[in-house]
């Protein structure tokens, strides 16, 4: 019962991260899933491994990392271009 609830809890997490992520958000998206993917992850390692959805994980923190690599690059981009 523990378990059930504590997987759902990860599949919320993930799918949160996931979607957020790839939404962007202006950024927020991408912060949102990095966050629910290394919480996620938590509860993964610490349940040793019952839980499932690591991949899921794994994605959501990937597609955080690119979304504020986006975001990164469009700042440098307004930066750069602005003084001139």
């Amino acid at each position: 019962m523990i378990n059930e609830k504590v997987q759902t809890e990860v599949n919320r997490l993930v799918n949160r991260g996931i979607v957020l992520g790839l939404v962007w958000i202006m950024g927020v998206g991408s912060v949102i899933a990095l966050v629910s993917g290394f919480q996620a992850k938590k509860l993964i390692r610490t349940s040793e491994n019952v839980l499932t959805g690591k991949k899921k994980a794994n994605q959501s923190i990937l597609i955080g990392i690119l979304g504020l690599l986006v975001w990164v690059v469009i700042i440098i981009f307004i930066l750069k271009y602005r003084r001139n």
